[in-house]
């Protein structure tokens, strides 16, 4: 017994205990620079990156629900992800989706108007409340304008084809023929940028129809007959492109 108590006590020695005393500084430095570490980084920061978590959760969770049918709980989820960070547009604009899927379309323009004015989504954001509006119009003119204005300036931002063909099919209907004839020359350049030969030939032959339409109103096309030779030389060269994309006999 004497002998097994004088072991554990040379056990616990000083070498041991220089042992077990480095193991404890090395832990408490170790903790020490956790604790430095969270200090340094300001506590309106970690705030604001555990409440985008938890929205960022809720959102995640939302979309889940919506996809199994569950719009109920969709519902839920979107608005506590809102009402937890009002900065993630992504929730915004689910919750704004189906509130208008509901029928609410004033609560959806709330929320498309709260995403748009967000970095993430303001593109995204525009677009819905531009179709939107155009679905719920109350005053058609007013509401189409704004719808306009609402799809210009996300194409602006973002110039998806889809939103461009839109734009460019909405200015023809006010037939605002120069606004159409740029929306177009953009889908052409992205047509050929991208290869698609379907695009490639409707832009072609849109463009050439808007050119005939345009002739006296387009910055370009309406100089043949300018006394300034730079509009005159401009009107030329856009001339010499549509004869080169095989459209010159609808170009007057």
């Amino acid at each position: 017994m004497l002998r097994l108590w004088t072991n554990g006590h040379a056990a616990c020695g000083p070498r041991a205990t220089a042992r077990r005393g480095s193991g404890s500084a090395f832990a408490l430095a170790a903790a020490l620079a956790l604790v430095t570490a969270a200090l340094l980084v300001p506590r309106s920061a970690q705030a604001d990156s555990f409440v985008r978590r938890l929205a960022e959760r809720a959102l995640e969770r939302g979309m889940q629900q919506e996809a199994r049918g569950d719009i109920a709980q969709a519902l839920t989820s979107y608005d506590e992800a809102v009402r937890t960070d009002s900065t993630l547009g992504a929730a915004a604009l689910r919750l704004g989706s189906l509130r208008e899927r509901m029928g609410d379309h004033a609560e959806a323009e709330l929320l498309y108007t709260l995403a748009s004015a967000l970095p993430d989504s303001s593109a995204d954001a525009l677009y819905a409340r531009a179709l939107l509006r155009t679905r719920a119009a109350t005053n058609a003119a007013q509401e189409r304008e704004r719808a306009l204005a609402d799809l210009a300036q996300s194409v602006a931002q973002k110039p998806a084809p889809e939103r461009l063909r839109l734009l460019g099919g909405w200015y023809v209907e006010r037939r605002t023929w120069p606004a159409a004839l740029a929306v177009w020359r953009a889908l052409l350049s992205d047509a050929e940028a991208r290869g698609d030969e379907a695009l490639l030939r409707e832009a072609r032959v849109t463009l050439a129809a808007l050119s005939w339409l345009a002739v006296d109103t387009d910055p370009v096309l309406a100089g043949a007959t300018s006394p300034d030779w730079v509009r005159r030389s401009l009107a030329r060269t856009a001339r010499a492109q549509a004869s080169a994309q095989g459209v010159r006999k609808l170009t007057p």
